[in-house]
C-alpha cells in the first residue's frame, strides 16, 4: 500500500495548528554508520509512559514521496517518561554488497528492524519519518519527496547538490546527528509544503553533529560510528534537565572506540585524548580488569582472562582527571 506525500502533508497540517510542546514523541538521534550501521533513537517527551504499539517508523527513499509496506516498520515496547526507544538496523550477517550491522549498535537496541528494504537500511538522503498507523506524522527527518544527493546539508540553496560537487558538506551521510535540548516537539508538516515555515530542511536549525575527533593511531578524523549519547536524551521537557555543558562536559568534549568490537576479551582501547587508565566491568558493576597506562598515549590495550560473553562496561580514565564510560561486546 502506498502512503502519498499528499495525504501525509494534509493530516499533519491539521496538528500543526494545535501543537503543543512535550506533548508527541519525537526522534532525538540519527545514526549514519558505516556498512549497515544505522540507528534512530525516538524520545517521549511527557511524564507519562507511552504505548508504541500504534507507531511505525517511515522511510522514503531516494526522494520518493511514497513508501510501500515494506519500507515501515511497526514499533514493539513502550517508552518511559522522559526515556528513549532505539531501532537499529537487524542484519546479522554480511554478503558481498550488503554488510552487516555493527553488533555493538545492536547491543545498545531496543528493537532490531527487518529484513531490506526496511527504514533502516537508509543512507544520509533518505527521509524518515515517526508516524501513527492510522497516517498522522509526529516528526519528519529530511524532506520526502527530495533527493539531495550525498545527503542534507546546513546551506539550504544546495541541498539540491550536494551528491556532486558539495557531497562533503553533506550533515547526514557518515554522521550521528543528535536534537538540540530546546527541541520540544517533532517536524509536522514536509517542508515545502503547504503551512510548512521553510522550503528546505536545514538540519541545524534543531541538530547538531555529534563530535568527531583526530585518530592519530588512524591518521583519520573518525565522525562515524559515534554512540556515546543513546539511550537518554538532552531536553528541556524534563523537569530535571540541565544544560550539558555543566550536566556531561566530558562525554561531549571526548571520544572514544574500541578495536575490534565485539571481541574476545582482547581489544585496544583509542581514545582522542592521553588515557591513564582503563578499568572494565560486567553487569552488576563488578570490576574483571583494570590496567594503568604506562606511556603518554591515547590508546591502551585490554587482555582479559577468563570471561563471560554479553556488555561490558569501559571506564577511561584519562590524565587530565575525566573519564568516559562507554560499552563493549564480548563474545
Amino acid at each position: 500500500m502506498k502512503r502519498i506525500l499528499l495525504t501525509l502533508v494534509s493530516l499533519v497540517a491539521i496538528l500543526a495548528v494545535n501543537a503543543q510542546d512535550c506533548s508527541y514523541l519525537f526522534i532525538s538521534e540519527y545514526v549514519e554508520g558505516t556498512a549497515n550501521s544505522k540507528g534512530v533513537e525516538i524520545y517521549n517527551p511527557t511524564n507519562q509512559s507511552v504505548d508504541l504499539t500504534d507507531y511505525i517508523v517511515v522511510r522514503y527513499s531516494n526522494g520518493s514521496s511514497s513508501a510501500s509496506s515494506g519500507y515501515k516498520t511497526d514499533l514493539i515496547g513502550t517508552i518511559p517518561p522522559y526515556g528513549t526507544f532505539l531501532l537499529v538496523n537487524g542484519q546479522t550477517t554480511s554478503s558481498e554488497t550488503s554488510p552487516a550491522c555493527d553488533p555493538a549498535l545492536q547491543a545498545l537496541a531496543d528493537q532490531l528492524d527487518g529484513e531490506y528494504p526496511a527504514p533502516m537500511y537508509m543512507n544520509g538522503n533518505d527521509a524518515i519519518t515517526l508516524e501513527t498507523k492510522n497516517g498522522l506524522v509526529w516528526d519528519i527527518f529530511g524532506k520526502v519527496g527530495e533527493d539531495p544527493g550525498t545527503g542534507w546539508c546546513d546551506i539550504d540553496t544546495l541541498n539540491y547538490v550536494t551528491g556532486s560537487t558539495y557531497w562533503w558538506l553533506a550533515w547526514t551521510k557518515d554522521h550521528t546527528l543528535r536534537r538540540k535540548p530546546g527541541v520540544k516537539h517533532g517536524v509536522f508538516i514536509n517542508p515545502g509544503s503547504p503551512g510548512s515555515t521553510t522550503n528546505y530542511f536545514n538540519p541545524a536549525t534543531e541538530w547538531d553533529t555529534v563530535m568527531g575527533y583526530w585518530s592519530a593511531i588512524d591518521t583519520a578524523w573518525i565522525s562515524a560510528n559515534l554512540w556515546d549519547g543513546l539511550g537518554s536524551h538532552d531536553c528541556e521537557c524534563d523537569p530535571n534537565y540541565n544544560d550539558v555543558s555543566n550536566n556531561k562536559p566530558f562525554v561531549k568534549e571526548k571520544g572514544a572506540f574500541f578495536f575490534p568490537n565485539p571481541s574476545n576479551g582482547v581489544f585496544t582501547v583509542k581514545a582522542s585524548a592521553f588515557i591513564e587508565s582503563v578499568k572494565v566491568m560486567n553487569a552488576l558493576g563488578q570490576e574483571v580488569f583494570t590496567n594503568s597506562n604506562t606511556q603518554l598515549r591515547g590508546d591502551l590495550r585490554v587482555e582479559m582472562e577468563q570471561t563471560h560473553s554479553g556488555l561490558y562496561f569501559v571506564k577511561i580514565y584519562f590524565t587530565d582527571k575525566t573519564t568516559l564510560t562507554k560499552k563493549i561486546l564480548i563474545k
